[in-house]
């Protein structure tokens, strides 16, 4: 497509009532996008997630795109609060492991039967949830209500830490409370903060510890929402006594030594 937009809006959500996840696996092109929280925008190799019970607008410009459809009730069962994924795009390494299952099964599309389907289905299905990946659950006591909104917060930034812009504000409008539900729930609102630069720091110390991972340290911390270096180096020494260049240097002389 040289070039195509959409507008979904409440009256269509409310006629039409298709309620499915989608997601769109770009294969060329570039788009942008807003949702009633954020905007998003990526490239070829990105994938958008969307919910179609929600409004959002969107463009797509010299793009190749398949777009496949979860049925809400499959995904639920095993994805907590999938309305909060809304707009989310996952590139790189977050969204390799989707792209290569796609381009696999690209060719088999247009002549499955039904019990072929079915299994590509499941696998697709399956390689979706892996790129999302597991959330750091909270366990409930007395006070459930304070103690599941912080689980379904915490799922919220292990799915949108890669985001520069979340924020309080965005963090809030994602989860549907306000800002003071949500410091109660974190103690404050620093408390939710510190949730958060804690992810991050803990992302990039595993990404700087991959043998694999080849990426420059300026793009390690890109990935993880902080897009200066010289924040990055400082935050990392700080919560780490070292900087990223030392902490990958240990990791290699490490796993050397077990060699």
């Amino acid at each position: 497509m040289a070039g195509q937009s959409y507008v979904r809006t409440g009256s269509m959500i409310r006629s039409d009532g298709f309620d499915v996840v989608t997601v769109a696996v770009v294969l060329e092109g570039r788009f942008h996008g807003e949702t009633a929280a954020t905007s998003f925008r990526g490239t070829a190799g990105s994938v958008l997630i969307g919910d179609m019970s929600l409004p959002f607008d969107q463009s797509f410009t010299n793009a190749r795109v398949i777009s496949l459809s979860f049925h809400r009730g499959t995904v639920e069962k095993l994805v907590p609060r999938i309305g909060t994924l809304h707009g989310l795009v996952l590139s790189g390494r977050d969204a390799q492991p989707l792209l290569h299952q796609v381009l696999q099964d690209l060719e088999q599309f247009s002549s499955l039967d039904d019990a072929a389907g079915t299994t590509i289905g499941e696998r697709l299905t399956a390689t979706f949830l892996s790129c999302l990946g597991q959330s750091e659950l909270c366990t409930l006591s007395e006070d459930a209500a304070r103690r599941r909104l912080k689980m379904e917060i915490c799922w919220i930034l292990e799915q949108r830490y890669r985001e520069a812009d979340l924020d309080i504000e965005k963090i809030a409008t994602l989860a549907g409370v306000s800002r003071a539900t949500l410091y109660r729930a974190f103690g404050g609102s620093t408390g939710i903060a510190a949730a958060l630069h804690t992810l991050r720091l803990r992302k990039a110390a595993a990404a700087l510890e991959d043998p694999q991972d080849r990426r420059l340290i300026s793009e390690i911390a890109y990935s993880v929402g902080i897009p200066r270096s010289d924040t990055f180096n400082k935050v990392f020494r700080a919560a780490y006594d070292c900087s990223p260049r030392e902490w990958r240097h240990r990791a290699v002389s490490n796993a050397a030594r077990q060699d």
